[in-house]
């Protein structure tokens, strides 16, 4: 009996575009519980020069949400899937966003221009990640399968709606859209790609054609300043870096006029 090999679904993600196509492309990917309104701060400006696409990334905002374990290998051919039409594009990505971008010009170098990573999560071992991360309560929490399972239910459940109240500073549509994921999307992205220190990889192999610029503050509570600063450095790799203070793990939102002013710059560089 032939056996028939079963084909993995193609996710095709929610994609919203801005500007005019003669322009340069810019994608944006957003962080771990974010949506595409991430960049409603300064996306104007952003929309007046540049064919801007922002996407909802596999199991967040308005993008399918399957029950399935959120691979690296998942996310990427989701992305493939959508964005696939899109020549010399700058991509952008904050977070988990950042990491996926990193990874994904890598595998894609002919489709990819320059590179704009936002407060990369890069941990060099999913040790030192958890030791980083358990210096707070919260950070015990993320670092335990279950307990990440059961913080992120009782958040969808019992504060879900207090969210825009119990984060004040942070845009209403950020606020908004943080349960916009599942319970496997939050947790296995977590896992599979923020925790993965295949990143080191990815960045020491970047087609060297591809320009690339990292903001990053110093004073980042999630993802360490010191990991990044090392791994630019130590492998001498040809990225401009930016670094910032007083703006934690959102330099788009707490800093975004020299967030814009890094970025178009950047951009519009030949």
């Amino acid at each position: 009996m032939k056996l028939i090999k079963k084909e993995k679904p193609l996710f095709h993600l929610h994609r919203i575009e801005y500007g005019g196509s003669n322009n340069q492309t810019l994608v944006l990917l957003h962080g771990l519980g974010g949506t595409y309104r991430y960049w409603e701060t300064g996306l104007t400006e952003l929309t007046q020069q540049y064919h801007v696409v922002l996407i909802d990334l596999l199991g967040f905002g308005d993008s399918p949400k399957p029950w399935i374990n959120y691979t690296k290998v998942q996310h990427l051919s989701a992305l493939e899937n959508t964005i696939a039409d899109l020549t010399n594009i700058v991509i952008m990505g904050h977070s988990l966003g950042a990491a996926l971008s990193l990874t994904y010009s890598r595998k894609h170098p002919e489709q990819v221009n320059k590179l704009i990573l936002l407060s990369l999560p890069y941990f060099p071992s999913e040790k030192q990640a958890f030791h980083w991360l358990r210096r707070t309560p919260s950070g015990w929490l993320m670092t335990n399968m279950f307990t990440a399972v059961v913080t992120c239910m009782l958040t969808r459940w019992v504060v879900g709606k207090f969210l825009p109240k119990l984060l004040p500073e942070f845009p209403i549509a950020v606020t908004e859209d943080l349960l916009k994921h599942n319970v496997m999307s939050s947790t296995t992205s977590l896992w599979q790609v923020l925790y993965d220190s295949t990143l080191l990889d990815d960045a020491i192999n970047l087609d060297t054609n591809i320009q690339t610029l990292a903001i990053h503050a110093i004073d980042d509570d999630t993802a360490p300043y010191e990991t990044v600063d090392k791994l630019i450095n130590n492998n001498k790799l040809a990225w401009k870096f930016v670094s910032l203070q007083g703006c934690q793990h959102h330099p788009w939102l707490w800093k975004n006029d020299i967030c814009l002013e890094e970025i178009m710059q950047f951009i519009d560089k030949k």
